[in-house]
């Protein structure tokens, strides 16, 4: 190899994670006809079982817990989220491991060739990457994360087989909608004709129904063909859906992540692998089984320590709204110091709302990049919420903890929230002062 740039064959997953974020002219274009014209050109071929899981809240959850499920039944997974936390392996995983820089960097390679100068986004990079990996490593199941939306996401080039629809609520306003049925609309546009479908939201919106009905597609809803029941110890799932076997049809589970919201995720998995069961073979002890094998790094993501750490990548006001839960139910004998740092197209103000209470102490974060923002700009807002916590604004994300550490006395705690630019720092500094193992 000569001359100071490497060419394509010998390009590092650094090099390669630098090339695609310059590709395109917009860091999101909603079109598929370029993504899909590349996919076709590498052959297009797709697993025999395709999960596309959409939704606001709750999608990360809901690829964990189906992905430990689908492998505790025998089966070989590939699961794709974004954004990653600490590295972009983390988007692309078989069997539950993240895919390694070799895999990742022989898949860019083959879509630079293919696209032939096609513009692609950084996502429609990654989205093609990790179909391509899948696709060789032969997987049984992928289990696709959409990014966005979901009618005009990249991820909705693959028909899927079903599709998970989690909860609805007002973020990317600026792209999908200012409401929940507008909203809830482009995120039914993962259904596909005659497939089968999921509404995990406990309040489905009622365009759901109608996109699901319109595409012959059999649904099912939260709340309406199946129902979730919280328990001292647990949840009860249960339904007379004709399409559910009997065996499933009453279910005591425990959900494997913290949060209220959990139940509810965790009984749209079960909805999803219900209608799934006769491809899969997935059995009710693969069911208890998986779930308990379940863990998803920050979300509501306890440390235990003195002082104890929570991570949770709450950004937008139902995420936040159930950490300040969690929060509450998770007393503490000491005072709570909130780590926080947003996006500037976050809804900052509705964040504060929902946390200010559980706060005693704010550390502000800068975020870098172009959509970062400024801890002085947060600062503003929380002087605008009528916050009276102290507040303190730091130059970066692992400066804000450093303070919050220096300050907490061992009964406190350290609540680390909002983006995941701002867990990720944190996620990768505790790595390197081994207090967590990275995955």
């Amino acid at each position: 190899m000569t001359g100071s740039r490497p060419t394509p064959a010998h390009r590092t997953l650094e090099h390669w994670l630098a090339h695609i974020q310059t590709q395109h002219w917009r860091s999101i274009d909603l079109q598929l006809d370029r993504i899909a014209r590349v996919w076709e050109t590498l052959g297009g071929r797709r697993s025999r079982l395709v999960i596309g899981v959409a939704g606001t809240n709750g999608k990360g959850s809901c690829v964990a817990a189906l992905d430990a499920v689908l492998r505790q039944a025998g089966l070989k997974t590939g699961s794709y989220t974004s954004p990653h936390l600490v590295r972009y392996n983390e988007r692309v995983r078989i069997n539950g491991c993240a895919a390694d820089d070799a895999a990742l960097c022989e898949a860019f390679a083959d879509i630079e060739r293919a696209r032939d100068g096609i513009p692609l986004t950084y996502f429609e990079f990654g989205t093609l990457c990790a179909l391509l990996i899948f696709e060789r490593q032969r997987v049984d199941a992928s289990i696709l994360e959409v990014g966005m939306g979901g009618r005009l996401d990249a991820v909705n080039i693959i028909a899927n087989d079903i599709a998970l629809i989690t909860s609805v609520g007002i973020d990317h306003a600026q792209w999908l909608g200012d409401n929940r049925d507008a909203i809830a609309s482009q995120k039914a546009g993962i259904l596909k004709n005659r497939a089968l479908a999921v509404c995990a939201d406990p309040a489905p919106p009622p365009c759901i129904a109608r996109i699901a009905a319109e595409r012959d597609c059999l649904l099912m809803q939260s709340g309406i063909d199946y129902r979730v029941e919280r328990r001292e110890r647990g949840m009860l799932w249960h339904s007379r859906h004709p399409a559910v076997a009997p065996g499933w049809r009453r279910l005591y589970l425990q959900p494997p992540l913290n949060g209220a919201p959990q139940a509810a995720n965790i009984g749209g998995v079960v909805a999803t692998l219900a209608l799934t069961r006769a491809r899969t073979g997935v059995t009710e002890k693969n069911l208890v089984d998986g779930l308990a094998n379940t863990a998803l790094a920050g979300r509501c993501q306890v440390l235990k320590g003195a002082p104890e750490i929570i991570l949770d990548v709450a950004h937008n006001s139902d995420s936040a709204a159930a950490l300040a839960g969690f929060l509450a139910r998770r007393q503490t004998h000491g005072k709570t110091h909130g780590v926080f740092a947003a996006l500037a197209d976050k809804p900052v103000a509705d964040i504060i709302a929902a946390t200010d209470g559980a706060v005693d102490r704010w550390y502000l974060a800068t975020l870098d990049g172009g959509r970062g923002q400024d801890a002085g700009a947060l600062q503003a807002a929380l002087a605008a919420a009528g916050s009276t916590a102290p507040a303190s604004t730091h130059a970066s994300p692992v400066a804000a903890y450093r303070a919050a550490l220096a300050a907490a006395g061992a009964p406190d705690r350290i609540v680390v929230f909002g983006s995941f630019h701002l867990v990720g720092a944190i996620m990768a500094h505790l790595e390197q002062a081994g207090m967590i193992k990275s995955k």
